[in-house]
Order: structure tokens, then sequence, then C-alpha cells
């Protein structure tokens, strides 16, 4: 925000005064920052909220789309169908490796899907499935979080 007026003349500076300087008292916690706050954590940034996520981000609202990553719980599918192969597939004789990230919602959700390695005949067939399923939503430090999810899918050809 920009001040609608910019004064003419600078401000006269003061003259800095000596603060007296305070003893440490057994109250200070090893390792405190000068700026923290009581109740604050080791590791967190001067600013940052009591109750953050340490490594958080400055202002986050938590409510970012993650990576999924080392401590966070792996989403378990709890309803949806499986994928099945198209007609088209099976008379193309298409098996191998698909890829799809997704975003899933701390309800569990699977949304945002794009295919990073196609199968011909299957890509509508795997992002129904995908859509039409719910997981039990990632969790980090205890808590769901909305996570960038890779799912591979190894198709055979049904015997």
């Amino acid at each position: 925000v920009q001040p609608k007026e910019v004064p003419q003349q600078k401000p006269e500076e003061a003259e800095a005064e000596a603060e007296p300087e305070e003893e440490a008292s057994e109250a200070e916690v090893e390792g405190g920052v000068e700026g923290g706050v009581a109740g604050g954590v080791v590791g967190g940034v001067v600013g940052g909220v009591i109750g953050g996520v340490v490594g958080g981000q400055l202002g986050g609202t938590g409510t970012d789309v993650l990576s999924f990553g080392q401590g966070m719980t792996r989403p378990e599918q709890i309803s949806g169908p499986q994928v099945s192969y198209t007609r088209e597939a099976i008379e193309a004789r298409v098996q191998g490796l698909m890829i799809v990230k997704c975003v899933i919602t701390t309800e569990g959700k699977v949304e945002r899907c794009r295919v990073i390695k196609p199968l011909p005949h299957m890509e509508q067939a795997v992002m129904d499935v995908l859509a039409a399923s719910r997981y039990k939503p990632v969790t980090f430090q205890g808590r769901p979080v909305e996570v960038q999810y890779t799912f591979n899918f190894n198709l055979k050809l049904p015997r």
C-alpha cells in the first residue's frame, strides 16, 4: 500500500538512548531468539504463530497442496471400483504402466488429475475409477492435508 501523501521534509533523527542491559533470567529457554515469544518452539521463526507448524511457511494458511513425502501417511483406498480393461485395450493387447498425478483432498476425494504416462484405450477408464474412489486422507504431523499424489497403475491383460 502506498501513502496518499509524501512528506516533503525528512523527520529529524533522534539520538539513540542507551538501554540498560538486562541479566538473563532463569525463565529464559536455552536457544531462545530475540523477538521470539513465550510458548514458542525451538526451530520456530520470529513472526511465527503459536500452534503453527515448524518448517511451515510464514503467513501460510495451511491450505496449500503439498507434494506427498516423508512423514506423511499413505493414502488408503476406502471405496471405489477397480480398473477394468476396456474392450479396445484388450483387442489392442495393451499392457504396461500408466502414471496419473492427482490431488487427494482432506476429505479423501481425488481431484485435478492429469496423465503423466498414458496407455492407449485406458486413460478414460482409469480417470473414471479415480474420480469415483475415496481415500483415507493423507495426514502430516497428525493433521489431514491436501497432497499431490502420483498413482502408478501396472496394467496386465486379463487371462
